[in-house]
């Protein structure tokens, strides 16, 4: 028999107990085995792109979403608009990709939720951003060229590079410092057509715009006539003519575009004045030399409208003068003397305007005439005054209302007798006195438009033969004295409007075509009844 030795066995029962307490102690401080797969093995997240706050994000980014961690799924993901509407939306997926593009100058919202199934675990996460803004043009997108062959845009912020493409014109982007304003300068284009026009761009970030459609339209051609064309045997007063389709840009110095010469080279001296927006007057100084065939001519391209419009064609015309004739009207003497190249050929009794309706007195040139011309008053019918009187003979007019014409209702040729005209003797329509002399047939036939005409009360000097200024030559002054007069005094009556349909040439008035036979218009005539 065996004794046991106490002490060594309760030795080796401390060290027992001493190691069970730290195994024990050991299994109380592990962790469970899910805890130890997730911090260790799987982690759990949504990963997102870094827009969260943006202000200024490219339109084309695509929006990435990911859930992170081992059996992580996306459940939800929406993308929203600044009104909370929908847009895009996905779920169950491991990635959703946003990839449509987006609207310029929107704000976003992104709401993503991940869960992962056998640990429960669920993450939800939010964000917004906003998208660049696109430029906006400031104005319509249809514009004319300007006179100098520009567009000027004008945009609400800064632009990138801008590139202007067009398939019949060429042009050019020019921006300024600031880049909110850019000029498209054009060439090679037509006018009186319209171009369509894409404006490649981008923001001043560099991002793409969509292409901006603007329509280009060109100004119509500019197109002028002249009072003269084709006339013959003028006066050396009558002032010539341009009338415009359009105003001119370039008003100033739109005559010196004009050249004004003899048939031989000769420029001829005048001044250029403007008779409203679109009628130029070039008055000869001191007048159109006698007998001679007088060129006008604009080069094409040298005047353009207001819109741009420039001539397509020269304007190419001419016409004659006859020889120096001119007309005095003696008032004292009831005379008028007509006088060609210096020398008095005719003087005739004529009856001027009675006190209470003087004629006129002044420089002034034929404007316009009729071989027959209906006359009335400018009082009603019925009212004390009036009348009417038909077929009045060879009346030519000299300023406003005033004419000389033939009257075959009175025969006191000598004295005064009129409402402001001046009366001729005439066979025309004069069955009272038939052998009457054709006076005022036979000053129609020697006269022509542009005819200088001096009325004055006494005797003038001498006349002398060629063309000479002031009183006594009378075309530089007569031809500025069209439109006024020395006497305020104004004739009672007014002239029936003619059958015709054309306006007439009056000094400082609209310009219309005067034919050659001298019929047409509506001059405010004084009848002499």
């Amino acid at each position: 028999m065996t004794n046991a030795n106490p002490i060594g066995a309760a030795k080796k029962l401390s060290r027992w107990l001493a190691m069970a307490s730290i195994a024990g102690a050991a299994i109380t401080l592990a962790p469970p085995a899910s805890a130890f797969l997730d911090e260790q093995l799987a982690p759990f997240g949504i990963s997102l792109p870094p827009l969260d706050g943006q202000e200024k994000v490219d339109p084309r980014t695509p929006i990435t979403l990911e859930a992170a961690g081992l059996g992580a799924l996306i459940t939800q993901a929406e993308l929203r608009d600044g009104d909370g509407k929908i847009l895009a939306e996905a779920s169950g997926l491991a990635r959703v990709v946003f990839n449509q593009p987006l609207a310029f100058g929107t704000r976003y919202t992104v709401k993503v939720t991940a869960e992962r199934e056998w640990p429960k675990q669920s993450e939800t996460r939010e964000f917004s951003f906003t998208t660049v803004a696109a430029p906006k043009l400031e104005g319509p997108t249809l514009r004319m060229l300007a006179p100098d062959a520009s567009v000027t845009l004008r945009f609400d912020q800064p632009v990138g590079d801008v590139q202007a493409a067009a398939s019949e014109l060429k042009l050019t982007a020019q921006p300024d410092e600031t880049r909110q304003t850019i000029r498209l300068v054009a060439s090679d284009y037509a006018p009186d057509k319209t171009y369509p026009v894409q404006l490649n761009w981008q923001t001043a970030t560099g991002v793409p715009l969509p292409p901006l459609s603007l329509e280009l339209t060109t100004a119509p051609p500019l197109t002028a006539e002249t009072n003269v064309k084709g006339l013959a045997n003028l006066g050396l007063a009558l002032p010539l003519q341009l009338k415009f389709s359009e105003a001119l840009a370039d008003r100033a110095d739109a005559g010196r575009n004009v050249q004004v010469r003899t048939a031989d080279g000769n420029a001829v001296a005048g001044r250029w004045d403007w008779q409203g927006p679109r009628q130029l007057k070039f008055t000869p100084q001191p007048g159109w030399p006698a007998s001679s065939t007088i060129e006008v001519n604009i080069a094409p391209q040298t005047l353009k409208s207001v819109r741009g419009g420039a001539l397509e064609k020269p304007l190419s015309t001419r016409f004659s003068t006859g020889s120096d004739r001119r007309l005095f009207v003696y008032l004292d003497a009831q005379r008028v003397d007509a006088v060609e190249n210096g020398q008095v050929v005719r003087s005739f009794k004529v009856s001027t305007g009675k006190a209470k309706t003087p004629t006129v007195t002044g420089n002034f040139y034929i404007y316009d005439r009729y071989t027959h011309k209906t006359m009335r008053s400018d009082v009603g019918r019925g009212q004390r005054g009036w009348y009417e009187v038909e077929n009045v003979p060879y009346t030519q007019f000299f300023h406003k209302d005033y004419a000389f014409h033939g009257a075959f209702w009175h025969n006191n040729f000598g004295h005064p007798a009129s409402h402001g005209c001046v009366n001729m003797a005439t066979k025309d329509h004069n069955a009272r006195w038939p052998n009457a002399p054709e006076d005022a047939g036979w000053l129609y036939r020697w006269a022509a438009l542009g005819v200088p005409v001096t009325v004055s009360r006494g005797q003038p000097p001498v006349v002398v033969a060629g063309l000479s200024g002031g009183e006594q030559g009378g075309l530089e002054n007569a031809s500025d004295a069209a439109g006024k007069s020395s006497q305020k005094t104004k004739p009672k009556s007014k002239p029936a409007a003619p059958k015709e349909t054309n306006a007439a040439l009056t000094p400082d008035a609209v310009l219309e075509p005067v034919v050659a036979k001298q019929t047409t218009g509506t001059p405010e005539a004084t009848p002499d009844p």
